[in-house]
């Protein structure tokens, strides 16, 4: 259990950090509160669609890269700076449920994936970054 404290309010609270389980898979409030922002950004750019001459199925395109290499390049850029204790538990690299990914590396595989999707769509890359920043400050509360 951890405790949240208000203490102007003189509250404490005990939460929990897993929301639910199914089976032995553990859900964590962290993960719910990801997807949730996740959602929540795609509403919000479902709504500027055109704006920027940008098309919203552009950017769920642009979603279906950058999601995954972001995550891949975070654990990659966290293995790094982690790297003599990955040299010696190699087969660790691939445990993902004992934590381990840095958002540094999320941002550089994401912001590197954003350049060439937009290259490759003939999209402007600032025009682009205009168009999604604001969702990503949903991601960013999270934190």
């Amino acid at each position: 259990m951890n405790e949240i404290t208000f203490p102007l309010l003189n509250l404490k609270l005990q939460l929990s950090r897993i929301a639910f389980s199914i089976g032995n898979i553990d859900i964590y409030w962290y993960a719910i509160l990801m997807m949730s922002a996740f959602i929540i950004g795609l509403i919000i750019c479902k709504i500027k669609d055109g704006k920027f001459n940008i098309k919203f199925s552009d950017i769920l395109d642009l979603s279906l890269y950058v999601i995954p290499i972001s995550i891949i390049s975070a654990r990659f850029y966290y293995i790094l700076f982690n790297l003599e204790y990955y040299i010696n538990y190699p087969i660790q690299i691939f445990n993902l449920k004992a934590g381990g990914l840095a958002i540094y590396g999320g941002i550089i595989g994401g912001g590197i994936t954003c350049y060439i999707f937009c290259k490759k769509r003939k999209i402007d890359l600032l025009d682009l970054f205009d168009y999604i920043i604001p969702c990503l400050a949903l991601r960013a509360i999270n934190r």
